[in-house]
């Protein structure tokens, strides 16, 4: 198949990237456009597939399983084995060892990006060594673009193979309906809409938003100044796969499922489909601390590597792989910004106060256990106009769900469900209108506020005159499925440690 691309389909792209934000919600159309023109592999080039492509094939599914085999069968204390790797990611707290580069990864800032991406690169060499397949690409999980695809893939669902072999994609450390297929990522858990219209990629202030995260002078292992896209479809998708006690809810525990990669792998994507939306959303390539830091890393030699910023913008040329929606080119991504677009990167809105829970004397912290809880927000009366009234239609800005102050036990916490103004007696329902995500906790620091955009949700509600200017609450909901069977399970028979935060609000940068 010919990789070449014809004058009609470079035309496409140039109409669409014209654009701008307006073609946000069609970024299923460069999938469409380039996928038809991907080739497996080229003599200069990887391509990562989408895994509903990459499954079609028995021997590249075989050579991804032997080699996650391989590495799992090396010693711990072997850069290349399966869980040195993921120990960079984090360690348990039952690991007293502190090998050179573990607990490295970088959550809650501007570093969050060129972190994963360098370590998704280094880790792909090694396993494509591992597999002794040299055209091995790793797959990626397009969960987003596509509702069909977001049950977990099925090379990733049973533990025994065909011939009675072990599978070396599947854990049991996942929620019980992620494994079985039954359950799906919901739009409202993947959606990447609201990341997608925040041309900054960085920002600078609590409370303020981007598409990449909070400016920062050096790394963080837990931060709580995300970007959008971290937050969502990131955050939500670990939480949702981990389900309440698997790996993928853990930091420490993430990069021991298999399914982390191509997870990693779909977010280094849409980082990638952000960038080629154009009008001002660039690279912080200004920047000398995004630029500069250096990350230690291993190669398939298992020899100590580093990598900076500045080698990883531009995934062709200097990493020789691209996705299989991408055109081949990438030339813009090498463009740096300019002077205006600098400066709008640290320049955003300071969010307005909508709707607030009551504020007690006592201070008294609001607990969240294994019973859904609704909690009744109020408008300041220096507004005058309820802010949710037919006449005040969200048409612009953002609103987010902010849950201040939370503590909770990282090992031991419910992924709730939240959801915005749902009725007395309507049972919770994540494919509702009025579902708004999890209360996504991986990588969050503690006593730090939790925010989510919840702007699509509260749009939605007022198309449908399911809210008004009079009232706003929001739900915290535990996963029934989740619920039932930590009930069960021998070792787990007590109740999970509570979930505690001081009030919830709704701001808006509108």
């Amino acid at each position: 198949m010919s990789s070449s691309l014809s004058r009609r389909e470079v035309l496409r792209l140039l109409s669409f990237l014209s654009a701008g934000a307006a073609g946000v919600g069609t970024i299923p159309l460069i999938s469409e456009l380039f996928a038809s023109k991907a080739t497996a592999q080229t003599s200069s080039v990887y391509v990562r597939e989408n895994i509903a492509t990459f499954m079609q094939s028995p021997t590249k599914i075989a050579a991804l399983r032997r080699g996650i085999q391989v590495m799992q069968s090396r010693s711990d204390t072997n850069p290349t084995s399966w869980i040195y790797q993921a120990n960079m990611h984090g360690i348990p707290s039952s690991e007293s060892r502190r090998l050179t580069a573990w607990r490295t990864c970088n959550h809650g800032s501007f570093f969050f990006f060129p972190w994963h991406r360098m370590y998704l690169y280094y880790f792909e060499r090694i396993l494509r060594q591992a597999s002794g397949d040299p055209t091995l690409a790793l797959p990626y999980w397009n969960y987003s673009d596509f509702p069909d695809q977001r049950t977990l893939p099925e090379p990733f669902r049973n533990p025994l193979l065909s011939d009675g072999s072990t599978n070396s994609l599947y854990v049991e450390q996942r929620a019980p309906g992620i494994n079985q297929g039954t359950t799906a990522l919901a739009s409202a858990e993947v959606s990447y809409e609201g990341a997608f219209q925040r041309t900054n990629f960085f920002h600078t202030s609590s409370g303020q938003q981007s598409f990449g995260g909070r400016r920062v002078t050096s790394g963080t292992h837990r931060g709580s100044g995300g970007g959008l896209l971290e937050g969502r479809p990131h955050n939500q998708v670990h939480v949702v796969v981990g389900g309440n006690s698997g790996w993928m809810r853990q930091v420490e525990m993430a990069a021991r499922d298999p399914i982390f990669w191509l997870h990693h792998a779909n977010i280094d994507r849409l980082w990638e489909r952000w960038l080629l939306l154009g009008n001002g959303r660039v690279n912080p390539t200004n920047d000398s601390d995004w630029m500069s830091d250096r990350f230690t890393f291993f190669d398939e030699n298992a020899r100590q590597v580093t990598l900076r910023g500045r080698d990883i913008i531009n995934i062709v040329q200097q990493l020789n792989y691209r996705y299989d929606d991408a055109p081949l080119g990438n030339q813009i991504l090498m463009r740096g910004m300019s002077n205006a677009e600098r400066s709008s990167q640290a320049t955003t809105m300071t969010p307005q106060l909508l709707a607030t829970t009551p504020t007690n004397n006592q201070q008294m912290l609001i607990e969240l256990r294994e019973a859904p809880v609704t909690l009744n927000l109020r408008f300041p009366q220096s507004q005058g106009v309820r802010p949710f009234s037919s006449s005040r239609t969200i048409t612009a800005g953002s609103v987010t769900l902010n849950v201040e102050k939370v503590e909770y036990n990282p090992r031991n916490s419910i992924p709730y469900e939240v959801y915005v103004n749902l009725p007395q007696g309507v049972p919770p329902d994540r494919n509702s209108p009025y579902y708004v995500g999890r209360l996504a906790l991986f990588a969050h620091p503690q006593k730090a506020t939790f925010s989510l955009d919840i702007t699509e949700t509260v749009r939605e509600l007022q198309r449908l005159n399911l809210i008004t200017g009079d009232s706003i609450s929001v739900t915290f909901v535990p996963p029934g499925g989740e619920m039932h069977i930590m009930q069960r399970t021998d070792r787990a028979r007590e109740a999970p440690d509570v979930v505690r935060f001081e009030r919830v609000t709704i701001t808006t940068t509108n």
